[in-house]
């Protein structure tokens, strides 16, 4: 007597882990798929995602530009963190914004970096900028993911008004905006990300957090069961998430134990720990929001965030983020590099001093090497027969040339990733004033958008595919 085989109905992909206070979407797995053949050709079916990284008060020009066009070109000092990563990339040159006020210095800059719009100049009663490339994508594939989009950062965002230039700070703190009215302000807690995108609702995350469950301890009885029910390849898929989401939630755990024990702070100011601790206590009392101003380590927070962004694309919580490294005006403390004395905002006003270009230039250097951090993540997570990287468009750059002369033009920018299949190996040099929205448009149609237009674009960024 023959046997008939009936195929067994594939999971669904919006399939999750469910326990008390906790929701973990999964990745792509095998048994997603229908058939042999359908889980053959899984690797055309996974979705684009736009990764988004700001980096402020621009670089040192003059190490940052590489030798040679097009596949035939050598690292320049600052960029050479990322050798390793060359087929992966796409450098641009010469891409940039003609809608920006001039000699206005960091804010109309930053507002409009991912707009390519004019801003209102205001102190704050009338803001008034664009709705950012992020966001069009994310009004175009959020309805698909949980979250529409997720905005991360360091530093809180500036209120006020800077009257050396009559601009609300607010402009320097956002880069994502929903309307043109309406900025997206970043997380910059990496403990509010993750439970953001880990447990189900504010009086759950509460309660997990009061008992300090891990929030994949909520859901071990849902992971048992899941295992049970598919091969050893995917069993061996979710193990490495399941660890992966485990190792963000010690992380964080364990950076804000050394916070708490001092650790994390600059190490002057350890011989005086009584008297800062007095400090920050009477600062923070004044405080509306206590939360918002974070002692970490910034290597390890802006790692924390952009780990946070990998896990939201790896289970598809969302398919579009923006990090920004920290506000306009930075002065974030980078005494933590050897031979760097300043603030990153005072390094960046270098008035062509060779003892501030290098300190500048070190600054730069730490900036690429946490995105090369970033795409070595990308590319160690299996996707099908490919990885993230292939499957995500990743943007960093800064919004100005230079941070002593404030110029919005030639950027510097790089695109990492194979999102709607774009080649890399390449620096791509454009004629000089190409509009960076032309770049912007060529990446929300590789990632299936249907705008045909963004910002003052011209058209697809030519040469790009």
């Amino acid at each position: 007597m023959s046997h008939i085989s009936i195929p067994r109905a594939p999971m669904s992909r919006r399939a999750a882990l469910r326990g008390l206070g906790a929701t973990i979407a999964l990745p792509f797995l095998d048994a997603m798929a229908p058939t042999a053949r359908a889980a053959q050709s899984t690797a055309k079916s996974f979705p684009t995602r736009i990764g988004v990284l700001f980096m402020p008060n621009g670089v040192r020009q003059d190490r940052w530009t590489p030798e040679g066009e097009g596949t035939d070109f050598k690292f320049s000092p600052i960029l050479q963190p990322l050798e390793r990563h060359r087929a992966d990339l796409n450098i641009l040159t010469n891409l940039g914004h003609a809608n920006c006020q001039g000699g206005d210095g960091h804010y109309a800059k930053t507002a409009n970096w991912l707009t390519g719009t004019e801003i209102e100049k205001t102190t704050g009663k009338n803001l008034h900028c664009g709705v950012s490339m992020d966001q069009v994508f994310a009004q175009d594939a959020g309805r698909l993911a949980r979250f529409p989009s997720l905005e991360l950062g360091t530093e809180p965002v500036m209120t006020g008004v800077d009257f050396n230039v009559n601009y609300t700070m607010l402009y320097g703190s956002h880069v994502a905006w929903r309307t043109p009215t309406s900025p997206l302000p970043p997380e910059i807690n990496p403990r509010f990300v993750f439970d953001r995108l880990f447990r189900d609702n504010p009086e759950q995350r509460k309660a997990s957090a009061l008992e300090n469950k891990s929030v994949l301890d909520l859901v071990l009885t849902d992971a048992k069961a899941l295992r049970g029910r598919v091969g050893l390849d995917d069993q061996r898929r979710l193990d490495e998430y399941l660890e992966s989401i485990r190792s963000v939630e010690q992380r964080i755990e364990a950076d804000i134990a050394r916070v708490a024990s001092g650790e994390n702070l600059d190490p002057a100011a350890k011989d005086a720990i009584t008297q800062l601790d007095q400090r920050i206590t009477t600062a923070m009392a004044q405080q509306k929001d206590p939360g918002s101003h974070l002692r970490l380590d910034h290597t390890e927070h802006s790692r924390l965030m952009m780990e946070l962004m990998t896990l939201a694309f790896w289970n598809d919580s969302t398919r579009v983020s923006t990090f920004m490294f920290g506000w306009a005006v930075s002065g974030k403390n980078f005494t933590f590099l050897d031979g760097v004395k300043h603030g990153h905002h005072e390094c960046s006003h270098h008035e062509n001093k060779a003892e501030k270009l290098d300190q500048y230039q070190k600054i730069n250097t730490w900036h690429v090497e946490q995105f090369a951090q970033l795409i070595d993540r990308m590319k160690s997570i299996k996707e099908g027969d490919g990885t993230l990287l292939d499957h995500t468009l990743l943007l960093f750059g800064s919004s100005m040339r230079d941070g002593n002369a404030h110029s919005p033009k030639n950027l510097p920018l790089v695109l990492a990733g194979h999102g709607g299949n774009l080649p890399g190996g390449r620096h791509l040099v454009s004629p000089s004033d190409t509009p960076l929205c032309n770049l912007f448009l060529s990446m929300l149609q590789l990632s299936g958008s249907k705008a045909e237009r963004f910002g003052d674009s011209t058209g697809f960024l030519k040469g790009l595919v």
